[in-house]
């Protein structure tokens, strides 16, 4: 039987409903807070997800799209300043320590002087002339002391024909033998076909156009002022002839480079005149040795070609570490386990000091950190260190540099358009900076490539004198010229020596052994 409530019971009964249902609506605000909550989180965390699959499969120009509204900085800019303050703290010590061992380097170091006191020579004949005061008898006089001058001089070239006669003889008792025996030593081998020009004349030719960059018709008038007339193309013949006996010298040399385990890689551009009244650019690749003993370098050409096929297929059996530029044809080795590549950062160096027009203060920034990194380059060479002691040094200095100025490219970033020049230089940098930290793993290691492009400077100028090759064969010409010669420089060996001796010693018939020792770096330890 249902009981009939009271006033005063059904208004207790409706005030302990309103109090439950103001409890229940408090709870459900705070439980919508947390969602709105949650949910900025899941969507900033969205964002930065984004972010990061653009920064490792978006396209170029969406690599620096900042992942928070400008008006927002959110909770990353302050995690961010916080890492970046700890940077700074780390790098401090290590910039103020390479700054004092510069310091001390400088001091040290003495300045050059205008010219030299005296001219340095080696192997020169010296010819002695005594002057005597007029008007006096020096047997009258005693020698007391004596000044000395030395003076150079230089005397034109000579060139001279040297006649070779084979008499043919027979025995004076076989003179009226029915089959009598000649007698005649054998030709000398020829150095070139036609055995009518010597292989010190053909190295003087040779030197001359790719070290001293001499194109073939000014050579043809420094040999009409001694004597000879030579057409143009006489002399380009020759040169082609001495291109393919070194062949097999430039082949030895090619396999014995790629057997060390750090190279440096580079193109450089030839032009090509292959079709009328036009040329082409093509390219050759360079690689070279950069071991602390380097065996020296050689040029690649083929057609001209810039496409990344090529050093893949020249080092696809290649162990050690090449180092590059930010050409992306070497991103292939990236994902090769047995090459480890390393980064330019004289490169990098360059795209900040193009953008100081731009953004003055950010590149003034980039460029005192890789001052900064350069001066302890600098100093560790000034000490002498050792491999090892080189890499523990970067470790500890080097590298927290490179982690803050990593750190600042990612907070200045959205202070310029992806394609102002401050833009394109830190797009440039961040891509390379994990190729650019693995120098400090190994003291060996350089920070820059900047050795392999020096080396590119003989064949540029050689380019300014004259000018292109006429065909792919002339091109591959140049490539194994300047890989010998180069070669020699890099081992600290005279080209012209040297080429006159393996001109007079390489035959079709020379064993492969007696070719390697023919090499410039093995032909100077054997005579050391």
């Amino acid at each position: 039987m249902k009981t009939e409530l009271t006033y005063d019971e059904l208004l207790a009964e409706n005030l302990a409903l309103k109090t439950e249902n103001s409890a229940a609506k408090a709870e459900a605000e705070k439980l919508q807070a947390k969602v709105e909550v949650l949910s900025s989180v899941n969507a900033r965390q969205k964002m930065w997800i984004e972010y990061i699959l653009r920064q490792l499969y978006g396209p170029k120009s969406d690599k620096r799209k900042n992942p928070e509204p400008d008006d927002q900085p959110g909770l990353f800019d302050e995690f961010f300043n916080v890492a970046l303050d700890e940077k700074y703290a780390l790098i401090d010590q290590a910039a103020k320590e390479i700054e004092e061992d510069a310091s001390k380097r400088r001091k040290k170091s003495k300045k050059k002087a205008a010219r030299p006191e005296k001219y340095t020579y080696f192997g020169l004949e010296e010819r002695t002339t005594t002057i005597l005061p007029e008007g006096i008898d020096p047997d009258q006089c005693e020698v007391i002391g004596k000044d000395i001058s030395r003076i150079l001089h230089l005397a034109h070239s000579e060139m001279w024909v040297e006649v070779i006669e084979r008499p043919i003889l027979r025995k004076k008792s076989d003179k009226n033998a029915p089959n009598p025996h000649f007698y005649q030593a054998p030709a000398p081998q020829a150095v070139i076909g036609g055995n009518h020009v010597a292989a010190d004349m053909l190295a003087q030719i040779i030197i001359d156009k790719y070290r001293y960059h001499l194109p073939e018709y000014r050579q043809v008038k420094q040999y009409a002022d001694l004597g000879v007339k030579l057409p143009t193309s006489t002399i380009n013949n020759w040169i082609h002839a001495v291109a393919s006996k070194l062949e097999p010298i430039y082949e030895a040399l090619r396999r014995d480079i790629l057997s060390g385990d750090y190279l440096q890689i580079d193109e450089v551009p030839w032009r090509i005149a292959d079709r009328p009244g036009k040329s082409r650019k093509g390219y050759a690749w360079q690689f070279l040795d950069n071991r602390p003993q380097s065996h020296g370098l050689y040029f690649m050409y083929m057609n001209g070609s810039r496409a990344g096929t090529i050093p893949r297929a020249e080092l696809r059996n290649f162990r050690g570490a090449i180092q590059t530029d930010g050409y992306t044809v070497y991103d292939y080795f990236e994902q090769q386990a047995n090459v480890t590549l390393l980064g330019c950062m004289a490169h990098v160096r360059r795209k900040f000091t193009d953008a100081q027009n731009s953004h003055p203060k950010l590149a003034a920034q980039a460029l005192k950190w890789i001052e900064l990194l350069y001066t302890l380059e600098a100093n560790l060479k000034e000490q002498g260190t050792t491999h090892r002691q080189i890499a523990a040094e970067r470790q500890a200095k080097a590298i927290p540099i490179m982690d803050a100025m990593e750190k600042w490219m990612e907070a200045v970033h959205t202070e310029c358009t992806p394609s102002d020049p401050m833009g394109k230089a830190l797009d440039y940098a961040y891509k390379l900076w994990p190729r650019l930290r693995r120098y400090a793993l190994d003291g060996r290691y350089h920070i820059d490539n900047n050795p392999v492009e020096r080396s590119q400077r003989p064949s540029v100028m050689g380019r300014k004198n004259y000018l292109f090759s006429k065909s792919d064969s002339g091109a591959v010409d140049n490539a194994i010229f300047y890989s010998l010669l180069e070669s020699c420089d890099v081992v600290g060996l005279n080209p012209q020596q040297w080429l006159t001796h393996v001109l007079d010693n390489l035959h079709h018939d020379t064993p492969p052994e007696q070719i390697i020792q023919m090499l410039p770096y093995y032909y100077k330890k054997s005579r050391e």
